[in-house]
């Protein structure tokens, strides 16, 4: 569960808590029909939600940063915890990461970064309503990447601004400078947002491995409403990113470039009758000439989804959808891998409502795949394993009291973990082993909301098992089962009308591996030597304090207790827990101008997990505190 901000079109961001939810009357009413399907479908689910405003203010750049120390479910590694990493891996240990998706689009995967710097960067921060990490599988919905669950990020929309114009400027000690600003308006017939950020860094060797950065990225989304039945809503993205690193003293050029294009078309035929339809495209190469790496992820989807609301008897109400999916997706590595993967899907998602209270959901996607995998030029013999997968997920929630619901749900995600193409060699191809495995996760969850007048708590008990997840053996790949549970506890409290307090607690309970003659390998999953970092207990709390009308001050902070790693012999490493303290102000001179300053990494935290315990602290390319100033300005 969690809450979603809103952002407003008359202040500039400020650090906020408060549970205020993305309204319905900022749709069209040609979205209405499918925003409530959905919203009844995952009724039974659990989702953390982190507000574009907090995001802009504790990470600004590298929105991974700000979402994994302020939303529950995601892994937060050792080995990506510093400011300017971030991973994507949800509950689940048998993969590397998830699949994102845009506005409710389809979700897919990008090429990313490498080598030092930021990741992270596409779609300006100030563009950002919210993302929302969406926990256990969710293949009926999103299919390829969601076996542990999937990343949704909400841009904002033109819809209720009136000749909005923003401004935003941030420095800092680390030199560097981040420029941002927005623009929107929105009519009956038309609306626009548009969003530009600039990021200029100079480090010089501070930290070690980074001599400089830039960042260039923009978006624009613009809607067409030929009348009270149709929406058009186009949207571009483009993000241009070029760390330059130190590697054994030498200076070396990273390149990135990412673009996501789309059109989609919603239309109401009745009140109760909608279709949703568009096509998405997204490209992105990461390109480190010095290593020879040109690596890219390219993605074309084109989908369709009926929506229907039906009243089945007196209190009870039928929302469900019905919809194809066709994506393709090009994979090239360093100019010897050209692998082509088509995913076709039918799926339907059903939910039934009975007294506004009790909702039995259950959905079903079938997905047929095909592979083209070209190695130095040459087609290889095809060694997928199954080109089909049967996805489902069926669950209830119940309101026992007024502010008491409970959950209950049993999903599946699936993985086609394709980078196993060239980050396992060429073992894909032997035939001795299982070939290419489609990854499959079955999630089993528990859960429950008490709300009170002024706050919320939520606490989920899940259980994921993947199957198929690859791991080499000698020369081939076997398929392993990875079995994990955790228990996540999250909640926000508007102790008075001026102090909120936000918490989030996560526990990974177990991860055991079983390779397919039965052999237990505990955190051992990928190959002979390796074993997973688990994570043992990770707090997170935010507070925001309105001294006054005009004065903000807030912190964040975040501990892990640390970490263990179990490998296929039972040898245990364990690595130092951390903590990570900001704290900021904000002050409104005007309703429209206000100024900023913040100290992230407040305690100068360098090491965040990475170091064996009892061994000298690790902090090659870690930078420590840094002070912030900015400003915000409304036109």
């Amino acid at each position: 569960m969690g809450a979603a901000l809103l952002a407003t079109p008359v202040m500039a961001e400020e650090f906020k808590l408060q549970t205020i939810l993305v309204e319905t009357s900022t749709l069209h009413p040609a979205q209405q029909n499918r925003d409530a399907v959905d919203k009844a479908f995952t009724d039974n689910r659990s989702a953390s939600y982190v507000p574009g405003a907090v995001i802009q203010n504790l990470n600004p750049v590298n929105k991974g940063d700000a979402l994994r120390y302020n939303a529950t479910g995601l892994i937060n590694q050792p080995e990506n915890g510093d400011r300017f990493g971030g991973g994507t891996k949800i509950r689940t240990f048998g993969d590397w990461g998830a699949s994102e998706s845009i506005d409710g689009l389809p979700a897919v995967k990008y090429a990313g970064e490498e080598g030092g710097g930021y990741g992270n960067t596409m779609i300006p921060s100030i563009a950002i309503e919210r993302i929302g990490v969406l926990k256990g599988g969710r293949a009926v919905g999103y299919g390829d990447g969601s076996d542990g669950g999937v990343i949704e990020t909400t841009i904002k929309s033109g819809r209720g601004y009136k000749n909005h114009a923003a401004l935003s400027f941030d420095a800092n000690t680390a030199d560097e400078a981040l420029l941002q600003a927005e623009a929107a308006h929105g009519t009956d017939a038309w609306d626009y947002y548009i969003a530009g950020s600039g990021l200029r860094a100079e480090y010089d060797g501070d930290p070690a491995n980074l001599d400089r950065q830039s960042v260039l990225g923009g978006v624009g989304k613009f809607g067409f409403n030929p009348s009270g039945d149709t929406r058009i809503e186009v949207l571009g993205i483009f993000d241009h990113s070029r760390p330059t690193i130190f590697r054994n003293g030498v200076s070396e050029e990273i390149k990135v470039k990412s673009s996501v294009a789309s059109v989609t078309v919603d239309h109401r035929f009745s009140d109760a009758s909608s279709l949703r339809a568009g096509i998405l495209r997204t490209d992105s190469r990461s390109q480190w000439g010095a290593r020879s790496r040109d690596r890219s992820v390219n993605n074309t989807v084109a989908f369709a989804e009926h929506y229907l609301t039906a009243k089945l008897a007196e209190g009870v109400t039928y929302r469900g959808s019905v919809g194809a999916e066709f994506k393709h997706t090009d994979y090239l590595r360093d100019r010897v891998w050209d692998a082509n993967f088509d995913d076709a899907a039918l799926k339907s998602k059903n939910a039934v409502t009975f007294n506004d209270n009790l909702t039995v959901t259950g959905g079903l996607r079938l997905t047929h795949f095909e592979n083209d995998i070209r190695y130095n030029g040459v087609k290889q013999p095809d060694t997928l394993r199954d080109d089909k997968v049967v996805s489902y997920e069926v669950g209830a929630a119940y309101s026992l009291f007024e502010k008491t619901r409970v959950r209950t749900s049993l999903a599946t995600g699936y993985n086609r973990f394709f980078e196993k193409y060239g980050n396992f060699g060429t073992m894909a191809l032997n035939s001795r082993g299982v070939g290419d495995d489609i990854v499959e996760s079955r999630t089993i969850e528990v859960g429950i909301n008490q709300g009170w007048s002024s706050g919320w708590i939520d606490v989920a008990l899940y259980n994921i098992l993947q199957d198929g997840v690859p791991r080499q053996n000698n020369g081939a790949i076997e398929s392993v089962e990875v079995d994990q549970s955790g228990l996540e506890v999250e909640a926000l409290w508007d102790v008075t009308n001026r102090l909120s307090v936000s918490a989030g607690y996560m526990r990974v309970l177990e991860l055991e591996t079983t390779r397919a003659d039965g052999t237990k390998t505990n955190s051992n999953i990928y190959w002979d030597g390796q074993a997973a970092s688990v994570p043992e207990n990770q707090f997170s709390v935010r507070v925001s304090f309105n001294a006054t009308d005009e004065w903000n001050l807030w912190t964040a902070a975040y501990h892990s207790t640390g970490y263990e790693a179990v490998d296929a012999n039972g040898k245990i490493t364990k690595r130092d827990g951390f903590s990570r303290v900001d704290i900021g102000t904000s002050y409104a001179v005007t309703q429209a101008w206000i100024l900023r300053a913040r100290v992230e990494n407040l305690f100068d935290e360098r090491d965040f997990g990475a170091t064996v315990s009892g061994l000298p602290v690790y902090d090659q390319g870690k930078l420590g505190r840094v002070f912030w100033v900015g400003t915000d300005y409304t036109f």
